[in-house]
């Protein structure tokens, strides 16, 4: 995960300004913003002060893939500018990627909670990902995605496609059902 959406991801989710973070973490709130828009790379010393600020630390995982943290950063920006079918790319690419991984490579994709992507359906859904495809392999769930912010009241069907087909329940997977995002489990066979 790239420095910028790591130490965004973060603070989001932590519910910080940036003003908050750099004064715990001793950052001028200007190169903290630097940082976040990518405009600057901070060294690793930096980045471990401004992570330990917040009760996070860095480490390294052996992958080129995209995790959970960076692919919701990616469907925010898609979805602020009002491109669903983006949206779905990422959220496609996130489960191609938690499929050609396993054990502790694959369960680092998903370990750090991502920020909202400001969609409340597609945060349900991402946690639904992530909790399928880490129990296939009888991995530990982040217990990130059992925040209530990570479910809907309202069933959500969801559509790779311009229509809406309904979703046989028997065909949902567990871990989208509980958070009632309806998708057909050959949806995720897009491999």
């Amino acid at each position: 995960m790239p420095a910028d959406i790591l130490v965004r991801s973060s603070r989001r989710v932590n519910r910080l300004t940036q003003k908050a973070l750099g004064k715990r973490a001793r950052v001028a709130a200007s190169s903290l913003s630097l940082i976040e828009s990518g405009e600057r790379i901070p060294t690793v010393a930096t980045l471990e002060r401004l992570l330990a600020s917040i009760g996070r630390s860095l480490i390294s995982i052996p992958t080129r893939r995209v995790d959970a943290a960076s692919t919701a950063d990616s469907m925010r920006t898609a979805l602020s500018h009002k491109d669903e079918a983006a949206a779905l790319r990422h959220f496609i690419q996130l489960n191609d990627n938690l499929v050609a991984e396993h054990d502790e490579v694959r369960y680092a994709l998903a370990i750090s909670e991502p920020a909202p992507t400001g969609v409340k359906h597609w945060d349900a859904a991402l946690a639904g990902l992530v909790e399928y495809r880490l129990r296939e392999e009888s991995l530990p769930v982040p217990s990130w995605t059992r925040a209530s912010s990570r479910s809907l009241r309202k069933s959500w069907t969801f559509s790779a496609g311009s229509y809406d087909v309904p979703v046989p329940i028997d065909r949902v997977p567990e871990a989208f059902l509980a958070r009632k995002v309806l998708i057909d489990r050959d949806t995720l066979d897009s491999v």
